[in-house]
């Protein structure tokens, strides 16, 4: 179905085309086009993980456009989202869908009338999309997912992260793989845990107020003495500052956020592995 329409779509490409902004949803259409077409239907999987990582990247670039009230340009934000429009339609994601006709509602509005009001409730229509892209991919993970739970005594992980959300996101992903969780967000918190739960591995987020990253892993690493136990860090950070911070704090593995719980639960999974072997 995908290759006729392609064909017409890269005929457009080569029509010069005066407005950039419908140039650019043309090629990106054709970007996806390409990707669905290379490969077989069961192969959603593959393009869903992008989806979403890519579109957690673009909405984290729009926050930071809004909050930047001389760069803030609703007609472009429009654009953008109206991309992740069509591509949640393509993937069967109505949820995500329906926030990114409010999202582009909002941006619409800011493009005619850039006011501090305008600004929040687009900034507001972004972040609820954020929360509905990762229960989305925590609701698609566990149904997906749930045949690499681990076999025998399950694995017990010890989530700490500032967020709540973030914290029952990776905790839902977890327990529906198999996993035994916990969450925590102080370093009190992690000893009692470990003294009460035994967890395997720590799952921590590096920038926390308060937590020094590294004391928290010396401190759950000499609680959990007599252990195989692992540490995988996940951060906002880039992987430059993630693979120093690896070996400050030495950690096993790192994730970026933007690549998503599914990502994270991936890495814990193949960490287990190692342990429980």
């Amino acid at each position: 179905m995908a290759r006729p329409f392609l064909a017409v779509t890269r005929r457009i490409l080569s029509i010069p085309i005066i407005n950039i902004a419908v140039g650019k949803i043309v090629h990106d259409i054709c970007l996806v086009l390409e990707i669905t077409d290379s490969m077989p239907s069961s192969g959603n999987k593959e393009f869903l993980t992008r989806f979403i990582a890519s579109t957690r990247r673009r909405l984290e670039r729009a926050e930071k456009v809004i909050a930047s009230p001389e760069h803030a340009d609703g007609r472009a934000l429009a654009v953008d989202v109206h991309l992740i429009w069509g591509e949640a339609a393509m993937l069967d994601l109505p949820k995500i869908a329906q926030m990114a006709r409010e999202a582009e509602a909002a941006a619409r509005r800011l493009g005619t009338q850039d006011t501090a009001e305008a600004r929040i409730a687009c900034a507001a229509a972004i972040r609820a999309m954020r929360e509905g892209l990762d229960d989305e991919e925590a609701r698609w993970t566990a149904q997906h997912e749930s045949g690499h739970a681990l076999e025998g005594r399950p694995c017990r992980v010890l989530v700490v992260d500032d967020s709540p959300f973030a914290a029952r996101a990776l905790s839902h992903v977890f327990e529906r793989n198999g996993f035994e969780v916990r969450t925590a967000t102080t370093i009190s918190e992690v000893l009692d845990l470990c003294a009460t739960f035994g967890p395997s591995i720590l799952v921590t987020d590096v920038q926390m107020p308060g937590v020094d990253v590294s004391d928290l892993c010396d401190r759950f690493r000499e609680a959990t003495q007599g252990q195989r136990t692992g540490i995988v860090l996940v951060s906002a950070r880039s992987d430059v500052e993630l693979q120093d911070c690896l070996h400050s704090t030495g950690a096993d593995d790192f994730v970026p956020k933007c690549a998503g719980t599914n990502a994270v639960v991936s890495r814990v999974l193949a960490l287990s592995k190692d342990i429980s072997s």
